[in-house]
């Protein structure tokens, strides 16, 4: 079984963040700041969440033996990362 690859093309992330940006925009039409921030914060949540749910998915028995880096611990909190990102600090 071949390793997992959790890095996409980088016009597949490129076309991602212009699908966002013009959600956001859409989205963001005629709010008020406070509005903004509870969307924000709503979806800060949100991609947490999901990213808890792929991180529950991630099974390190599937991997073949050669893919496996460190320990389940390390290899989770490091693969939980790169889908989280930057939290932004949307108050301060």
């Amino acid at each position: 079984m071949p390793c997992r690859n959790f890095n996409h093309s980088q016009a597949q992330g490129g076309d991602l963040v212009a699908v966002a940006a013009a959600l956001a925009i859409y989205i963001g039409q005629g709010k008020t700041a406070d509005e903004l921030a509870i969307l924000a914060s709503l979806f800060d949540l949100m991609r947490s969440n999901l990213a808890l749910m792929a991180l529950n998915t991630v099974s390190d028995n599937t991997q073949p033996e050669q893919c496996r880096r460190g320990p389940a611990s390390e290899n989770r909190a490091e693969f939980y990362d790169s889908l989280i990102g930057p939290t932004p600090d949307l108050f301060g």
